[in-house]
C-alpha cells in the first residue's frame, strides 16, 4: 500500500532523513521505533504532506505523492493521528467529532459513523456535550483517534499515541487501535519510543535512528528485545559517522 524509497528531509541545516526506505502492506500494523529527534515524526509528516521531501519518493498504492497537497492526500485515504492530542478545546467532543467529517461527500452516512465510532468509544459518548478541552488525557487521545476515523482513512498515520499516559489508558487506546483495524479493515503505521507494547502487536518493525533505518524485521523475530535495544541505542558502532554529522531534527 505505502513504498517509501530513499527520502531526505531537512528543517534548514538541519537533516532530519537522511534516506530512509520503508514499506506497509494493506491491512499491516508496522510500527516506528527510535527515541527522540530520530525522526519518527518526519516521517509520518512527509507522508502526510506536512512537510516536503528534498529527496526520493513517497508512493501510496503506485501513485507518487511529492508535491501533492495534504488534503488531496487526506482525501485519498491517508489520515494522521499527530503527537500531542489536538483537539479544539472550546468545541464539545461532538462538535470535534463533526470536524472529522468535513471533507467526506457522502453526508448521508456521516451520522452512522458518528454512532458507530460512539459504540468504539464509550466513554466519549458519556462526554458527548463537553468541551474538548476539560478532558483528560486520554480522552483526548481517544477523541482525535475517533475524529481520524470518522475521515474514512485507508491508512491511519499515530503519532506517539502512549506520550503522557498511563499504561492502562495506553492499553485501552491499543486495543481501540486493534479494534479498528479489525473493524475497519485499516492499514496502520504507528511511532513510538517504546517497543513494549510494539512488540505486541506489530506485524513488523522499523528502528529509526539519527535519521537512518537501524533495523527492520517481523514482530516476531524480535521478541526477545536485544536486536532492538542495540539498535535503538547504537551499541557496538563505531564512535564517528552519525556523531560527526550535523544536528537531527525530530
Amino acid at each position: 500500500m505505502l513504498a517509501i524509497e530513499d527520502i531526505h528531509v531537512s528543517y534548514g541545516r538541519l537533516r532530519a532523513l537522511k534516506g530512509i526506505s520503508l514499506t506497509v502492506a494493506k491491512g499491516e500494523i508496522v510500527c516506528l521505533i527510535g527515541p527522540n529527534g530520530a525522526g519518527k515524526s518526519t516521517t509520518l509528516a512527509a507522508i502526510a504532506g506536512g512537510v516536503a521531501a528534498s529527496k526520493g519518493h513517497i508512493k501510496l498504492e503506485g501513485q507518487d505523492l511529492a508535491g501533492v497537497r495534504p488534503e488531496t492526500i487526506a482525501r485519498m485515504g491517508v489520515s494522521l493521528v499527530p503527537e500531542g492530542r489536538h483537539v479544539f478545546g472550546t468545541l464539545s467532543v461532538a462538535e470535534n467529532l463533526r470536524v472529522g467529517t468535513y471533507m467526506r461527500a457522502d453526508r448521508s452516512a456521516v451520522a452512522a459513523d458518528i454512532e458507530r465510532v460512539l459504540a468504539m468509544f464509550p466513554r466519549l459518548r458519556e462526554r458527548i456535550t463537553s468541551p474538548a478541552g476539560r478532558l483528560s488525557g486520554g480522552e483526548q487521545q481517544m477523541l482525535v483517534i475517533a475524529r481520524a476515523l470518522l475521515t474514512k482513512p485507508r491508512l491511519l498515520l499515530v503519532d506517539e499515541p502512549s506520550l503522557g499516559l498511563a499504561p492502562k489508558i495506553v492499553d485501552q487506546v491499543y486495543e481501540i487501535l486493534l479494534a479498528a483495524r479489525q473493524q475497519e479493515g485499516l492499514t496502520l503505521l504507528i511511532n513510538e519510543q517504546s517497543s513494549h507494547r510494539i512488540l505486541k502487536h506489530a506485524d513488523r518493525i522499523y528502528v529509526i535512528r539519527n535519521g537512518h533505518i537501524q533495523l527492520e524485521g517481523k514482530a516476531a523475530d524480535l521478541a526477545d528485545g536485544e536486536a532492538i535495544k542495540r539498535a535503538y541505542f547504537g551499541f557496538g558502532e563505531a564512535a564517528s559517522g552519525d556523531a560527526n554529522e550535523e544536528e537531527d531534527a525530530a
